[in-house]
């Protein structure tokens, strides 16, 4: 009886061990949002753990949405970001951002925006609703690069546009 109920422990407890980690979405994604002085652009990547896309694009889209293996819902996904990505100035003037692409890369999925710098710029307001209209938990993290130092901006379901000033 004693093996018996060591050997019920240590199951019970990889069960437990292993269980969460297969199946945890993370429900966060990290946006890079660069002035390039080469390009003399603002280029936006957004990177989304492909597992919470995965998820995300069967609730939004289709319950056999594909986005491993399925270029139109790669498509799709990335409108969606788009949709719900802004950029504007420090006085609120939206700024045009241009798709660039999306990538399935590894573990992740990446949707790219550009949209070209303006000479007097001193700050950004940014917003990010991307996949709070599924998860309430869902962080999205804004870092803004290439302007002195890297500001980062943190979304949640509850927020709405955040800004960053430029020295």
């Amino acid at each position: 009886m004693v093996k018996l109920s060591k050997i019920k422990v240590l199951l019970l407890a990889l069960v437990l061990v292993c269980c969460p980690v297969a199946a945890h979405q993370q429900k966060a994604a990290i946006t890079k949002v660069l002035f390039n002085p080469r390009t003399n652009n603002i280029e936006v990547m957004h990177r989304f753990i492909l597992h919470d896309a995965e998820h995300a694009v069967k609730r939004l889209f289709d319950g056999d949405a594909d986005i491993y293996r399925s270029a139109q819902t790669q498509r799709q996904f990335s409108d969606y970001v788009l949709d719900r990505f802004s950029l504007s100035d420090q006085n609120g003037n939206v700024l045009p951002l241009s798709e660039v692409g999306f990538e399935v890369d590894g573990k992740f999925m990446w949707v790219y925006q550009e949209t070209p710098q303006q000479p007097d710029i001193q700050g950004l307001i940014v917003e990010h609703r991307a996949l709070h209209d599924l998860w309430p938990a869902q962080t999205n993290t804004v870092n803004v690069e290439g302007k002195g130092p890297v500001q980062t901006l943190m979304f949640g379901a509850n927020d709405s546009a955040q800004q960053v000033t430029f020295e």
